[in-house]
């Protein structure tokens, strides 16, 4: 429990005609969730704005309103205090900060970002990290662990608005977490939303950086330097991991401080990926050769990240950490093989842009031993639209049968979503269907497929829902797949 004069001063304001006596219970961006004794952020939003829920906010018991600086002053009661900030994301993550006693300061963070590739990275950081016995915690778009076990996580985005995300950095200090691996996306990296505000930084990790999310950013060199935040938000004497895979690398280098360094692989540390399909990836670095699990090089080089940065965190020789790169478990829905009797190969990844759908298909196409591939894709609606022709493309290149389903079109539809992805698709000997809903589009894929086919299913991955016009219905790509195959194995079984 925090005083309000206290959050306030957290945020720059200084008022000393607010009670020191006055307590805070809780901070809230949703009117619905104030309670007696609540400060509330009056966000504008890009469908609604918070100044219209202001006296919502009052009724359910905010006593401090606090909007962005355009906002008119509203007619308030006596007893509730009112200010404006120019940046209201970044003092919503100040004082969300301050109310949870800046847990950031007890934890080392390390921060993970790039277009592709967080998700994996980051579980792989939290997986070496434990068996060297730090006790880490992890949030990503797939798993959450504050310290308590590994879960499913509960956040609809991949970086939590402040509020979660402090009250998860509290969870970890509390349970004895000493490390925490997050999720950087973009967009909370972004000074827009700013939710990473006031977080510094142990170690940053950058996958690579390809064009998404140019609906939001508007320009890749926006995107990107967005990404480089993590950079800036560095501790003295922090580190910065990435490899040449990454083009981009020089815009993140260059926010270095002279005190920080950076490892850079393939270029401070030579290395050479084999590529052995189903076999797994063989990666030759610091004079030893490991055989990995992983599938995609990509994926390689993201546990050779992992390991890096983790011996920076230990301070180990990297040499020593390399082995257990052998041991790296996979993440729900990233390249994950369904087992079936069919005699084919069935994907699932959550693969969504176009430098990934190079890298698997490509993967596919080369593991394939002269069967088709048959892949199940869509895009997202409402999203970066630049990105769709050039993946269709990519499908269409290698694909004998591509099938365009649901992805999340929320209020743009399926068939705009189908124009983009088909306008550069022109394989005569590709077969494109258009099936709206996902499930029927999974049946219809599984019962196409011959022995040695390989089956794709792209974009979902490890998500809960599919976002339609009419709302999020509850989905698992894991669970839809698995028993479409298991019907088709019913149903070759009785002919």
């Amino acid at each position: 429990m925090k005083t309000l004069r206290t959050l306030l001063n957290a945020i720059g304001i200084n008022d000393t005609s607010v009670p020191d006596t006055q307590t805070i219970d809780q901070i809230c961006q949703h009117s619905g969730m104030c309670k007696p004794h609540s400060v509330f952020f009056a966000f504008r939003g890009l469908r609604t704005d918070g100044s219209n829920y202001i006296n919502d906010a009052i009724d359910n018991g905010a006593v401090c309103i606090i909007a962005e600086e355009t906002n008119l002053r509203p007619r308030l009661p006596a007893s509730v205090h009112y200010y404006t900030a120019k940046h209201p994301h970044t003092a919503f993550a100040l004082m969300c900060s301050a109310f949870y006693d800046y847990p950031q300061k007890k934890l080392s963070i390390i921060g993970v970002s790039g277009t592709d590739g967080k998700s994996t990275t980051s579980d792989y950081l939290y997986q070496i990290l434990q068996r060297q016995g730090i006790k880490t915690g992890l949030l990503t778009t797939v798993n959450m662990d504050d310290g308590s076990g590994k879960q499913d996580s509960p956040f609809r985005q991949s970086t939590p608005e402040a509020d979660q995300l402090q009250e998860f950095l509290y969870r970890c200090t509390q349970n004895g977490a000493t490390h925490v691996v997050l999720e950087c996306t973009s967009h909370a990296l972004s000074k827009t939303f700013d939710r990473l505000g006031g977080i510094e930084f142990s170690a940053a990790i950058i996958t690579k950086v390809t064009s998404e999310h140019l609906e939001f950013h508007h320009s890749l060199e926006e995107y990107t330097n967005a990404k480089v935040n993590l950079v800036r938000a560095l501790k003295e004497n922090g580190i910065l991991v990435s490899s040449t895979d990454n083009a981009r690398i020089s815009a993140f280098t260059e926010a270095l401080s002279p005190t920080q360094k950076a490892i850079i692989l393939g270029q401070d540390v030579p290395m050479r990926i084999e590529f052995m399909g189903y076999q797994g990836v063989v990666v030759e670095i610091l004079g030893k050769r490991v055989h990995t699990p992983l599938l995609l090089p990509s994926l390689a080089t993201n546990s050779l990240l992992a390991v890096f940065c983790a011996a920076h965190l230990v301070g180990k020789p990297a040499e020593d950490l390399l082995g257990l790169i052998e041991l790296i478990e996979p993440v729900k829905g990233r390249m994950q093989l369904i087992e079936n009797t069919l005699g084919v190969r069935a994907i699932i990844d959550f693969a969504h842009t176009e430098d990934a759908y190079e890298g698997i298909f490509f993967f596919a196409k080369r593991t394939s031993e002269g069967g088709d591939l048959i892949a199940v894709f869509g895009s997202a609606g409402e999203r970066d639209t630049t990105k769709r022709s050039p993946m269709g493309k990519i499908a269409n290149r290698y694909c004998s049968t591509i099938i365009l389903t649901e992805e999340d079109p929320r209020f743009e539809g399926n068939q705009a979503i189908f124009s983009d992805l088909r306008f550069l698709m022109h394989n005569p000997s590709c077969t494109v269907l258009e099936i709206e809903n996902r499930r029927e589009a999974i049946k219809k894929a599984v019962s196409l497929a011959q022995t040695g086919d390989t089956l794709l299913f792209l974009g979902k991955g490890h998500e809960k829902t599919i976002e339609r016009d009419s709302g999020k219905i509850p989905w698992d790509e894991i669970t839809e797949v698995k028993n479409a195959l298991r019907a088709e194995e019913q149903r070759r079984q009785c002919k």
